[in-house]
């Protein structure tokens, strides 16, 4: 199951309630909207969901006039199928998720320069590229590393695993020191190099997310380290 094409839809779903709610004219048109987003859901769940489709105006055409007929059904069947999919799939946690994991980053720099594109509907690469930029950056600035230095060049350079030879201690433990280190040469050559030379839609939102918290993590422990020798 394609999960990123399905909160698109759902996205959608949302759009027209948010419609059927503020407006007192809801077009014939709409209505096959719905109905096709229904479909559109069904190919990708693979599950028959024809019981939520508009088919039949009937059941309010004694109480209400023809337009909120048509108001009438599709907040009827748009309201019951946002309620299946958000317990049935999972949809709305996904939300709450998202917005607190977001909320729990606290570096100002990393969140200026990822949220508008976290927000965006696609193409989250970008935020793994602004990201590890953000790390690459911090890691020079607090090493006093010179700009020609980047990516696993810069980490090798400045958190060197023995911590005799390191500019920037992370830790006094010498395993928990090697360890950093080695997670932020990986993220260079693994996250870092992969966006800088090239483009991928294949990153969702929820893992670009996820990503950012953990950079977060990692800026502050820059922040705390200790820098035993300028770099020159």
């Amino acid at each position: 199951m394609d999960r990123q094409e399905l909160e698109k839809w759902y996205g959608f779903l949302k759009g027209l309630r948010e419609l059927s709610m503020s407006s007192s004219v809801v077009s014939v048109t709409v209505i096959d909207d719905y109905n096709n987003a229904v479909d559109k859901i069904s190919e990708i769940v693979g599950e028959k969901l024809d019981n939520f489709k508009i088919t039949d105006h009937s059941t309010f055409i004694h109480v209400y006039s023809q337009n909120e007929v048509l108001i009438r059904a599709l907040q009827y069947k748009l309201f019951s199928f946002l309620g299946y999919l958000e317990y049935g799939y999972k949809l709305a946690d996904k939300v709450i998720e998202i917005g607190s994991v977001y909320n729990s980053i606290i570096d100002s720099e990393l969140k200026e320069r990822c949220s508008d594109i976290l927000s965006a509907p696609s193409k989250f690469d970008r935020v793994i590229n602004q990201a590890s930029q953000v790390l690459e950056d911090r890691i020079r600035t607090k090493a006093g590393a010179d700009r020609s230095l980047i990516g696993a060049n810069l980490v090798n350079k400045v958190l060197n695993v023995d911590p005799q030879k390191t500019v920037l201690l992370v830790a006094d433990n010498p395993e928990v020191h090697e360890g950093v280190c080695h997670i932020c040469r990986g993220i260079m050559i693994g996250f870092r190099n992969p966006t800088h030379h090239g483009l991928t839609d294949k990153i969702t939102r929820e893992e670009a997310l996820k990503f950012t918290a953990f950079i977060d993590y990692i800026l502050k422990l820059i922040e705390e380290s200790t820098i035993i020798e300028k770099n020159k």
